[in-house]
C-alpha cells in the first residue's frame, strides 16, 4: 500500500509503506500567485532510476492525484 508523507517546505513524497521507498513526489515551485506545483514520479526499471516530470498543477491535491492515479495504472499493467 502506498501512503503520502508531508515533510517541511511544501514537499510531499508518496512511498511504498512496506519498504518505505519514495516512488513519488510533489513540491511547490515559486512563491505568491504565481506559484505552481510539480508532481514527480520515481522509478527503478533494470537497475536504472528514472525520475518523470508528471506535470504542473495549481494545487497540490490535483498534483497529488495525479501521482496517485500513475501508480493506479501501473498497477493494472500486465508485465511479460
Amino acid at each position: 500500500m502506498k501512503k503520502w508523507m508531508e515533510k517541511e517546505f511544501n514537499f510531499w513524497a508518496y512511498y511504498n509503506e512496506e519498504d518505505g521507498q519514495i516512488v513519488g513526489a510533489v513540491h511547490k515551485l515559486g512563491t505568491g500567485a504565481s506559484a505552481v506545483w510539480l508532481a514527480k514520479i520515481y522509478k527503478v526499471e533494470n537497475y536504472m532510476h528514472q525520475e518523470l516530470h508528471n506535470g504542473q498543477f495549481v494545487d497540490s491535491d490535483y498534483a497529488r492525484k495525479s501521482v496517485e492515479r500513475y501508480w493506479e495504472i501501473q498497477s493494472r499493467t500486465l508485465l511479460e
